[in-house]
């Protein structure tokens, strides 16, 4: 087994070996859902996109030195199609998710979609759902891997903590108030301060926020 002789001894916390899997959303995160799927057995995956489909060659919104819009398929992708698929894509793309349909135990049993049109008005891309398009997809499993919007606003009125563009304001100029946000009690990391980066971002800001206060706790107290 893919798991190894050690890891087979103790059970799977999610296990979805012949079962049917629905992944809404992509990037790497539904790409490594995909991929730990097949990995698993599972008997069907479908991957939902609520973007249209990418052209096959750099859009021509994203010229160069922009990042190319365009067209791609990861190792989970093709895994997914060659294995579980008979050679097809996985992906529907330009549908949106209206329900998750449970049987009278509460189980999941499938997830309603309906597909989505988009067009260009007031200058930005907006979509409406396509009449008479709503379906039923057999599902015992869905995952979610949805694009990241920023922190909780309420959280940061709660924490009386200023924020710049959707992100908490913390400060980065390499000095001892970085990390600290206008609430000098509340420090900030990662995706929370910087906006939505890759993982190694993270770490790295993690542990500069743990340094951060560390170094305020154990500052002296200011004697009156």
């Amino acid at each position: 087994s893919w798991r190894g002789a050690t890891a087979n001894k103790t059970a799977l916390p999610i296990d979805v070996a012949g079962k049917q899997v629905v992944v809404i959303g992509g990037g790497d995160t539904g790409n490594d859902c995909i991929g730990t799927s097949v990995r698993q057995g599972a008997a069907g995956i479908v991957n939902l996109e609520l973007m249209p489909k990418p052209p096959p060659s750099r859009a021509a919104h994203t010229p160069w030195p922009h990042w190319p819009s365009k067209f791609r398929s990861d190792y989970g992708h093709e895994e997914a199609a060659e294995m579980v698929n008979k050679g097809e894509d996985i992906r529907k793309y330009s549908v949106t998710t209206k329900e998750f349909v449970g049987d009278d135990s509460g189980n999941l049993k499938g997830v309603k979609i309906a597909d989505l049109e988009w067009k260009h008005k007031d200058g930005r891309m907006q979509m409406s759902e396509v009449p008479d398009t709503e379906r039923l997809l057999p599902a015992d499993f869905v995952f979610l891997a949805l694009g990241f919007l920023g922190p909780e606003q309420a959280l940061a009125q709660q924490l009386g903590v200023e924020v710049d563009k959707g992100k908490f304001k913390a400060a980065f100029n390499k000095t001892p108030d970085d990390f600290r946000t206008s609430n000098p009690k509340v420090f900030a990391a990662g995706d929370c301060r910087r906006g939505q980066s890759l993982v190694v971002w993270g770490i790295a800001e993690g542990r500069g926020a743990a340094r951060a206060v560390h170094k305020h706790i154990m500052s002296p107290v200011p004697q009156n």
